[in-house]
Protein backbone atom coordinates (compact mmCIF):
# COMPACT_ATOMS: atom_id res chain seq x y z
CA UNK A 1 0.00 0.00 0.00
CA UNK A 2 2.56 2.18 0.84
CA UNK A 3 4.17 1.93 -2.70
CA UNK A 4 1.18 2.35 -4.10
CA UNK A 5 0.79 5.92 -2.01
CA UNK A 6 3.99 6.66 -3.40
CA UNK A 7 2.98 6.01 -7.53
CA UNK A 8 -0.13 8.25 -6.96
CA UNK A 9 1.74 11.23 -5.59
CA UNK A 10 3.99 10.76 -8.02
CA UNK A 11 2.04 10.11 -10.46
CA UNK A 12 -0.37 13.47 -9.32
CA UNK A 13 2.20 15.83 -8.09
CA UNK A 14 5.27 15.01 -10.61
CA UNK A 15 4.38 13.67 -13.85
CA UNK A 16 0.10 14.17 -13.74
CA UNK A 17 -2.77 12.16 -14.20
CA UNK A 18 -3.53 11.09 -17.81
CA UNK A 19 -5.37 13.55 -19.65
CA UNK A 20 -8.81 11.34 -20.15
CA UNK A 21 -9.05 10.71 -16.19
CA UNK A 22 -8.50 14.62 -15.95
CA UNK A 23 -11.70 14.90 -18.30
CA UNK A 24 -13.39 12.41 -15.97
CA UNK A 25 -12.27 13.98 -12.51
CA UNK A 26 -13.55 17.26 -14.04
CA UNK A 27 -16.48 16.29 -15.86
CA UNK A 28 -17.71 14.81 -11.86
CA UNK A 29 -16.69 17.50 -10.48
CA UNK A 30 -19.76 19.42 -12.25
CA UNK A 31 -22.28 16.67 -12.74
CA UNK A 32 -22.19 15.25 -9.18
CA UNK A 33 -23.28 18.56 -7.14
CA UNK A 34 -25.61 18.97 -9.71
CA UNK A 35 -27.26 15.59 -9.10
CA UNK A 36 -26.66 15.42 -5.51
CA UNK A 37 -28.50 18.83 -4.99
CA UNK A 38 -31.32 17.84 -7.00
CA UNK A 39 -31.93 14.18 -5.96
CA UNK A 40 -31.67 15.58 -2.21
CA UNK A 41 -34.75 18.66 -2.89
CA UNK A 42 -36.59 15.50 -4.63
CA UNK A 43 -36.33 13.38 -1.87
CA UNK A 44 -36.59 16.07 0.33
CA UNK A 45 -40.01 17.16 -1.41
CA UNK A 46 -41.78 13.82 -1.32
CA UNK A 47 -40.67 12.73 2.31
CA UNK A 48 -43.61 12.49 4.54
CA UNK A 49 -42.02 14.37 7.03
CA UNK A 50 -43.83 17.10 8.83
CA UNK A 51 -40.33 18.87 10.30
CA UNK A 52 -39.13 19.75 6.81
CA UNK A 53 -42.57 22.18 6.29
CA UNK A 54 -44.30 23.02 3.01
CA UNK A 55 -40.89 25.04 2.19
CA UNK A 56 -39.69 22.67 -0.51
CA UNK A 57 -43.00 22.43 -2.61
CA UNK A 58 -41.85 25.17 -5.17
CA UNK A 59 -39.74 25.95 -7.65
CA UNK A 60 -36.53 27.43 -5.93
CA UNK A 61 -35.24 29.02 -9.09
CA UNK A 62 -37.93 31.24 -9.65
CA UNK A 63 -39.57 31.33 -5.83
CA UNK A 64 -36.22 31.51 -3.86
CA UNK A 65 -38.71 29.37 -1.16
CA UNK A 66 -35.45 27.89 0.16
CA UNK A 67 -31.76 27.97 0.23
CA UNK A 68 -29.73 25.38 -1.22
CA UNK A 69 -28.40 24.56 1.94
CA UNK A 70 -31.91 24.52 3.79
CA UNK A 71 -32.92 22.16 0.90
CA UNK A 72 -29.84 19.84 1.59
CA UNK A 73 -28.83 19.58 5.44
CA UNK A 74 -32.24 17.70 6.93
CA UNK A 75 -34.47 15.41 5.95
CA UNK A 76 -34.01 11.47 3.66
CA UNK A 77 -31.95 13.27 0.74
CA UNK A 78 -29.06 14.55 3.37
CA UNK A 79 -27.38 11.16 3.42
CA UNK A 80 -27.47 10.90 0.07
CA UNK A 81 -26.14 14.54 -0.49
CA UNK A 82 -23.31 13.99 1.99
CA UNK A 83 -22.41 10.32 0.16
CA UNK A 84 -21.87 12.09 -3.10
CA UNK A 85 -20.05 15.24 -2.43
CA UNK A 86 -17.12 13.82 -0.40
CA UNK A 87 -16.07 12.38 -3.50
CA UNK A 88 -17.60 15.36 -5.29
CA UNK A 89 -14.90 17.45 -3.53
CA UNK A 90 -12.03 15.09 -3.90
CA UNK A 91 -12.58 15.03 -7.65
CA UNK A 92 -12.52 19.28 -7.58
CA UNK A 93 -9.33 19.46 -5.27
CA UNK A 94 -7.80 17.22 -8.27
CA UNK A 95 -8.88 18.38 -11.06
CA UNK A 96 -7.96 22.40 -9.73
CA UNK A 97 -4.41 20.26 -9.42
CA UNK A 98 -4.33 18.96 -12.75
CA UNK A 99 -5.60 22.47 -14.29
CA UNK A 100 -2.72 24.21 -12.44
CA UNK A 101 -0.37 21.98 -14.11
CA UNK A 102 -1.88 21.74 -17.63
CA UNK A 103 -1.85 25.98 -17.50
CA UNK A 104 1.76 26.01 -16.41
CA UNK A 105 2.72 23.96 -19.14
CA UNK A 106 0.30 25.77 -21.60
CA UNK A 107 1.98 29.48 -20.32
CA UNK A 108 5.62 28.38 -18.38
CA UNK A 109 5.46 32.42 -17.30
CA UNK A 110 2.59 32.08 -15.49
CA UNK A 111 3.32 29.01 -13.21
CA UNK A 112 2.72 31.10 -10.45
CA UNK A 113 -0.53 31.88 -10.94
CA UNK A 114 -1.00 28.59 -12.19
CA UNK A 115 0.17 27.52 -8.54
CA UNK A 116 -2.20 30.10 -6.97
CA UNK A 117 -5.21 28.93 -8.80
CA UNK A 118 -4.64 25.22 -7.75
CA UNK A 119 -4.47 26.24 -4.09
CA UNK A 120 -7.14 28.19 -3.98
CA UNK A 121 -9.43 25.06 -5.72
CA UNK A 122 -8.08 23.25 -3.35
CA UNK A 123 -8.69 24.94 -0.39
CA UNK A 124 -12.04 25.78 -1.67
CA UNK A 125 -12.83 21.68 -1.92
CA UNK A 126 -11.68 21.59 1.88
CA UNK A 127 -13.65 23.47 3.27
CA UNK A 128 -16.49 21.84 0.99
CA UNK A 129 -15.60 18.87 2.93
CA UNK A 130 -16.06 20.64 6.14
CA UNK A 131 -19.18 21.80 5.80
CA UNK A 132 -20.77 18.60 3.78
CA UNK A 133 -19.43 16.99 6.98
CA UNK A 134 -20.99 19.58 9.44
CA UNK A 135 -24.29 19.51 7.91
CA UNK A 136 -26.91 17.56 9.94
CA UNK A 137 -25.04 18.72 13.21
CA UNK A 138 -25.71 21.31 15.81
CA UNK A 139 -23.80 23.79 17.70
CA UNK A 140 -21.21 27.11 17.05
CA UNK A 141 -18.61 24.45 14.50
CA UNK A 142 -22.09 24.20 12.50
CA UNK A 143 -23.12 27.34 12.94
CA UNK A 144 -19.86 28.98 11.92
CA UNK A 145 -19.17 26.33 8.77
CA UNK A 146 -23.07 27.06 7.60
CA UNK A 147 -21.98 31.04 7.47
CA UNK A 148 -18.73 31.03 6.49
CA UNK A 149 -17.38 27.10 4.90
CA UNK A 150 -19.94 27.35 2.73
CA UNK A 151 -18.81 30.98 1.61
CA UNK A 152 -15.31 29.92 1.08
CA UNK A 153 -15.67 27.05 -1.33
CA UNK A 154 -18.02 29.29 -3.22
CA UNK A 155 -15.52 32.19 -3.23
CA UNK A 156 -12.45 30.27 -3.52
CA UNK A 157 -13.84 28.28 -6.50
CA UNK A 158 -15.67 31.04 -8.23
CA UNK A 159 -12.63 32.96 -8.21
CA UNK A 160 -9.91 29.91 -9.78
CA UNK A 161 -12.23 29.96 -12.57
CA UNK A 162 -12.48 33.14 -13.21
CA UNK A 163 -8.15 32.60 -13.12
CA UNK A 164 -8.39 29.82 -15.43
CA UNK A 165 -10.54 31.83 -17.88
CA UNK A 166 -8.52 34.58 -17.79
CA UNK A 167 -5.52 33.02 -18.27
CA UNK A 168 -7.11 31.26 -21.24
CA UNK A 169 -8.70 33.94 -23.00
CA UNK A 170 -6.30 35.72 -24.80
CA UNK A 171 -5.08 32.43 -26.49
CA UNK A 172 -8.46 31.72 -27.70
CA UNK A 173 -7.19 31.53 -31.34
CA UNK A 174 -4.05 30.08 -30.82
CA UNK A 175 -3.72 26.07 -31.14
CA UNK A 176 -4.00 24.18 -28.81
CA UNK A 177 -7.43 25.98 -27.89
CA UNK A 178 -8.04 27.24 -31.39
CA UNK A 179 -10.82 24.49 -32.35
CA UNK A 180 -12.51 25.27 -28.06
CA UNK A 181 -14.18 28.59 -28.83
CA UNK A 182 -17.91 27.20 -28.01
CA UNK A 183 -17.05 25.55 -24.74
CA UNK A 184 -14.93 28.12 -23.89
CA UNK A 185 -17.45 31.06 -24.46
CA UNK A 186 -20.04 28.79 -22.37
CA UNK A 187 -17.31 28.90 -19.47
CA UNK A 188 -17.39 32.23 -19.74
CA UNK A 189 -20.57 32.36 -19.84
CA UNK A 190 -20.81 30.50 -16.71
CA UNK A 191 -18.46 32.68 -14.99
CA UNK A 192 -19.85 35.70 -16.16
CA UNK A 193 -23.13 34.47 -14.54
CA UNK A 194 -21.61 33.65 -11.25
CA UNK A 195 -19.83 36.84 -10.69
CA UNK A 196 -22.75 38.62 -11.85
CA UNK A 197 -24.90 36.82 -9.39
CA UNK A 198 -21.93 37.82 -6.80
CA UNK A 199 -22.76 42.03 -7.52
CA UNK A 200 -26.37 41.52 -7.40
CA UNK A 201 -26.25 39.27 -3.68
CA UNK A 202 -24.35 42.64 -2.76
CA UNK A 203 -26.94 44.86 -4.54
CA UNK A 204 -30.10 43.07 -3.30
CA UNK A 205 -29.59 45.16 0.42
CA UNK A 206 -29.36 48.60 -1.26
CA UNK A 207 -32.30 48.47 -3.76
CA UNK A 208 -34.77 46.24 -1.46
CA UNK A 209 -36.07 46.99 1.90
CA UNK A 210 -38.21 44.04 2.38
CA UNK A 211 -36.75 41.34 4.75
CA UNK A 212 -38.59 38.13 3.27
CA UNK A 213 -38.22 39.47 -0.45
CA UNK A 214 -34.35 40.01 0.37
CA UNK A 215 -34.21 36.23 1.41
CA UNK A 216 -35.88 34.83 -1.44
CA UNK A 217 -34.03 36.93 -4.17
CA UNK A 218 -30.84 35.62 -1.63
CA UNK A 219 -32.00 32.21 -2.49
CA UNK A 220 -32.67 32.59 -5.99
CA UNK A 221 -29.32 33.62 -6.49
CA UNK A 222 -27.70 31.10 -5.09
CA UNK A 223 -29.51 27.91 -6.60
CA UNK A 224 -28.38 29.86 -9.98
CA UNK A 225 -24.48 30.66 -8.65
CA UNK A 226 -24.23 26.73 -7.74
CA UNK A 227 -25.69 25.74 -10.86
CA UNK A 228 -23.39 27.81 -13.15
CA UNK A 229 -20.72 26.66 -10.70
CA UNK A 230 -20.93 23.60 -11.31
CA UNK A 231 -21.77 23.25 -14.74
CA UNK A 232 -18.69 25.23 -15.58
CA UNK A 233 -16.64 22.46 -14.78
CA UNK A 234 -18.26 20.51 -17.62
CA UNK A 235 -16.87 23.21 -19.70
CA UNK A 236 -13.46 22.73 -18.01
CA UNK A 237 -13.19 19.22 -18.64
CA UNK A 238 -14.25 19.84 -22.32
CA UNK A 239 -11.58 21.99 -22.89
CA UNK A 240 -8.72 20.65 -21.45
CA UNK A 241 -10.01 16.97 -23.20
CA UNK A 242 -9.89 19.49 -26.29
CA UNK A 243 -6.67 21.04 -25.83
CA UNK A 244 -5.09 17.66 -24.73
CA UNK A 245 -5.98 15.86 -28.03
CA UNK A 246 -4.83 18.59 -30.18
CA UNK A 247 -1.95 18.70 -28.44
CA UNK A 248 -1.14 15.04 -29.58
CA UNK A 249 -2.51 15.40 -32.56
CA UNK A 250 -5.72 14.43 -32.32
CA UNK A 251 -9.34 16.04 -33.50
CA UNK A 252 -11.93 18.69 -31.21
CA UNK A 253 -15.46 19.68 -32.29
CA UNK A 254 -15.90 23.16 -32.73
Amino acid sequence: MGNETKTWVHLLLVKGLPAPWIFWLALGAGVIPIIATHAALLLNLLAPDPLLGDAFHCMPYWDGCVSVSRAVRSGPGLPLFRALMLPAAAALALTWISAGRWLAQLQPDAETNAGRLSAMGVIGALFLVLYVSALGTEGAWYGWMRRYGVVVYFGLTALAQLLFVHALWPLRGEPPLRHLRRPLRALFALVLVEWLGGVASVAKRVVLSDAALINRVENVIEWWFALALSAAFVMVALVMRGASRQSTGGTSSR
